[in-house]
């Protein structure tokens, strides 16, 4: 039922539509003897055509008539739509709801731009918990709150829409929830990969049909509470049955609750989100209380958004300062203070900012970026310098950072025991440069992409030379490396990394991996001395050890602590602590954050918003459109041949494929399970998919049926790690990367009928191959230097395309043009592919940050048109990662929790 302006419904003339809202057509209307604006609410036509429905919901909008509170958005009356509809003769008979027209943003249109800060969702929560308190006093329950619902003016005042609407909507059948009429089901409800606004905020006893009280507005507050805080989701769904069944069984990620939540409020959402009704909190006037009990906030002046940037100033420095002096004495706190060191106190740590040089970035960062001297005085980093990756020094009393000359692409720093020596990965070699970069020596040979050292005591590296490989050893004066703790494929482990030595001289701390997903590493202690392996963390990566007792480790921009000592033969059954640093933590698991003897800690600041990501169609003129798909860990997207789907790579538990339908909006699992699958590819007919799965310990490719039906074909064995990159277009050969000790290998596998045969060796050091529109040439880039193309399969030379670096190449469906990535540009190149290859100049085509390469293949993909690009987004900005955090005495900090 529609209404057009100029419609009247008696003294009421429509103005305007306002949108759908939860229960109808909402409209702007001018009343006319009140000569005021107010908001009209068509509700549907079955009430016109049941007489015993529409008495009990004008029974019920007379008791809602009866709510007087500023934050309750009054109902003035009920009125009839006649059959004519005003000027539109098509409108049946229906009744409308004539509400107080409420001007402002909803709450989520809010959350949507991300986390609310603390004030201002707490300022908000106490008005919300104002207006059910005060209609639970008259027995009046919402049964709908949810962001929707809630409205905030310009002015800070909330108002609370739909009082008890969900009630007068019900059929009068006492038998439970109607699926036809429960405000939890809608149109998009049904769909796959949607998640269901009503159904998320609905109360277990309402989820299983039971009849609700008072209790199940509490519990639809507490979620309310909980998404302004994380800016996500209590309980998420790809339908409304997975959303139901969230509620039913599974609890919030309490982990994504901002740093520095107030014990008391943590308390209170738990209280609220108790799924027994009866040990829920059982009167909205404690939670108000509660609230009161915070530090006196005033509502917000405008609608909430993304905080500002804290300013600093010197107050606060020269308090910082004060309390440094006691920590490291009054000479050093001198060198130490700048106002442009950013330095905050919390908790009474000091905690300092150091900013990076003009132009430079943390580089590497999923490869343990950062590291601090034994006696926390130096920060080494990698700075990336527009590509160009080098090591940095920066001692905290020293106003600039040092970059040390002859360290080119370097990663993955440590100290030496003394912290005069920094050991480091370049050119494949593992290296030591002194911290005043006046001596360097090459230690041992690390043929590609190693994943972390450290100096032990007992002057002996342990180190990971691949993303592969187990651990080794090598002298830090230099000699023959030697496998010290070996890979158990037979156990399904695929790499060790990030190996830390203990002060005992005796352990080796390591992340031991069967899988890329979180879920899929654990945390193991080593001995050297009797070779006894002990698990003591599942889902943790990157430890480090505390000397008074404490194992730290990372996941997912979180640190956690818990009560270790090497010598504990039991893990403590305490419930890990979860501490307020979020070190940056990208998909190899190396947290950017290390740990100092004297108890300071560095850490590129990351957070868990990090991991909510929006698939996006951006166009050459940089226009971006969003896709109606829930926020999820996205890593990577490919289009089907004819355009109408996309195989999507979705990090949760583990990493799983889904197919995303264009026509429909849905995401439909193709391979989620314990085990990750990644790096998807049509085959040219669309109709199977190739991807690199992990099983058994080992990382190669397999087949399937792009429906999702049968089982898969396990089409490749391999000591290495396989990615599929593309198909010739006739099908008959699969282009893919192989990364293994012997370094990076384009290869190709032929498909005669389907059934695969030997491997072709293409390009050495190749990475990200893909093959023309006509079959003939192969594009391809060289590590993280340049795009190349030559002709396939072979021989041929090669002609270098990019002009200044490039990586993840794509041909346009036409074969006129290559694009491929440069920082944080799209470039496009003219090229002729008949008679020979020729290459124009490059271009840049759209710019923007989006989410890199997942180090699996390209991670956007290109319309059939060459007009889009479909990309991977984060939904909130990100901030450059230019500064380096440093919390001074953080074990103080750390006992005091």
């Amino acid at each position: 039922m529609t209404l057009s302006p100029g419609d009247r419904l008696g003294s009421y003339e429509i103005l305007s539509a306002l949108g759908a809202g939860g229960m109808g057509e909402v409209y702007r209307a001018r009343d006319a003897r009140l000569n005021r604006d107010v908001a009209i609410k068509v509700l549907p036509a079955l009430f016109a055509t049941d007489p015993e429905r529409l008495a009990r919901f004008t029974r019920e909008a007379q008791v809602l008539a009866s709510l007087n509170h500023p934050n309750i958005a009054s109902i003035y009356g009920v009125v009839d739509v006649p059959p004519e509809g005003g000027n539109d003769k098509s409108v049946t008979a229906g009744v409308a709801l004539v509400i107080e027209l409420v001007e402002g943003e909803d709450l989520s249109v809010l959350i949507a731009r991300g986390p609310l800060p603390l004030a201002d969702a707490l300022a908000i929560a106490r008005q919300i918990a104002d207006a059910l308190e005060a209609a639970h006093e008259l027995n009046i329950v919402h049964r709908d709150l949810k962001p929707a619902n809630v409205k905030v003016r310009t002015d800070g005042r909330v108002k609370v829409l739909d009082f008890g609407l969900a009630k007068a909507m019900d059929p009068p059948d006492p038998s439970g929830v109607n699926a036809m009429n429960s405000p939890t089901l809608t149109v998009r409800g049904t769909q796959m990969g949607v998640i269901v606004g009503t159904a998320a905020y609905m109360a277990p006893e309402q989820a299983r049909g039971k009849a609700v009280d008072r209790r199940a507005d509490i519990w639809a507050f507490g979620v309310v509470l909980y998404e302004m805080l994380t800016g996500r989701q209590a309980f998420k769904g790809d339908d409304i049955s997975e959303v139901l069944a969230t509620v039913l069984k599974t609890e919030p990620d309490w982990q994504a609750l901002p740093s520095g939540l107030p014990s008391s409020v943590s308390r209170l959402l738990r209280r609220c989100l108790e799924k027994d009704p009866r040990k829920r909190l059982s009167a909205i006037g404690d939670a108000r209380l509660e609230l009161d009990e915070q530090e006196p906030m005033a509502p917000p002046a405008t609608a909430p958004a993304s905080p500002p940037p804290r300013r600093r100033s010197n107050a606060v420095n020269i308090a910082v300062a004060l309390l440094v002096l006691a920590l490291v004495g009054i000479a050093e706190i001198v060198r130490l203070w700048r106002p442009d060191a950013g330095a905050v106190a919390t908790a009474g740590t000091p905690h300092l900012s150091i900013p990076l040089p003009d132009g430079i970035e943390i580089g590497n960062s999923d490869r343990a970026p950062v590291a601090v001297s034994p006696d926390g005085r130096r920060v080494a980093y990698i700075g990336n310098d527009l590509g160009r990756l080098h090591l940095y020094v920066r001692a905290l009393g020293d106003p600039e950072s040092t970059l040390l000359a002859g360290t080119e692409g370097a990663s993955s720093p440590f100290f030496s025991p003394d912290g005069e020596w920094i050991g480091f990965f370049a050119k494949g070699k593992l290296r030591k440069v002194t911290v005043d970069g006046t001596a360097m020596q090459a230690i041992a040979d690390v043929v590609v992409d190693s994943r972390g050292g450290t100096w032990g005591p007992d002057g002996q590296i342990y180190f990971a030379p691949t993303n592969i490989s187990s651990i080794w050893r090598v002298p830090a004066s230099g000699g023959a490396a030697t496998e010290v703790i070996r890979l158990d494929r037979a156990h399904g482990e695929i790499s060790y990394r990030w190996p830390t030595a203990l002060p005992d001289g005796q352990t080796i701390l390591f992340s031991d991996w069967t899988g890329p997903g979180p879920d899929e590493r654990q945390i193991v202690a080593y001995s050297l001395a009797t070779g006894e392996r002990r698990v003591l963390v599942k889902g943790g990566d990157r430890a480090r050890y505390v000397a008074d007792g404490h194992l730290i480790y990372a996941r997912l921009d979180e640190l956690f602590a818990i009560p270790w000592r090497p010598s504990d033969t039991q893990m403590s059954s305490a419930p890990p602590l979860v501490l307020p640093e979020h070190p940056r933590l990208e998909n190899e698991g190396a947290a950017a954050y290390d740990l100092s003897a004297s108890g300071t800690l560095v850490y590129v600041a990351g957070g868990a918003a990090r991991y909510a990501q929006k698939l996006v169609w951006i166009d050459r003129a940089g226009n971006i459109e969003p896709l109606p798909v829930p926020e999820r860990d996205y890593e990577s997207v490919s289009l089907s041949p004819d355009g109408r789907q996309a195989l999507v790579q979705i990090r949760e538990g583990s990493m799983g494929l889904w197919r995303y339908d264009f026509a429909r909006h849905t995401l439909t699992p193709l391979s989620v399970g314990a085990s990750s699958s990644q790096a998807g590819v049509w085959t040219p007919d669309g109709t199977q998919v190739v991807y690199r799965g992990t099983r058994s310990g080992t990382r190669d490719l397999y087949r399937r049926a792009a429906d999702g039906t049968g089982d898969e074909e396990h089409l490749t064995t391999s000591d290495g790690v396989q990615s599929p990159n593309s198909f010739s277009p006739d099908g008959k050969w699969l282009v893919f990367g192989e990364q293994s000790s012997r370094g990076h290998q384009l290869q190709a596998l032929p498909l005669d009928n389907g059934h695969p045969g030997a491997v072709k060796s293409l390009v050495a050091g190749g990475e990200n191959g893909q093959v023309s529109p006509d079959g003939k040439w192969l594009a391809y880039q060289i590590g993280g230097g340049d795009v190349y193309v030559q002709p396939f399969p072979g021989p041929g030379p090669r002609t270098q395309v990019s002009t200044d670096g490039g990586k993840d190449v794509l041909w346009s469906r036409s074969g006129k043009e290559l694009f491929y990535v440069m920082l944080d540009s799209i470039m496009a190149v003219d090229v002729t592919t008949s008679p020979a290859f020729s290459a124009g100049t490059p271009h840049v085509v759209v710019q923007g940050r989006f989410r890199p390469t997942p180090n699996t293949r390209t991670a956007w993909d290109v319309s059939a048109d060459g007009r889009r690009f479909l990309r991977i987004q984060q939904a909130q900005p990100e901030r450059p990662l230019d500064r380096i955090d440093v919390a001074l005495n953080w074990f103080a900090e750390l006992k005091s929790k």
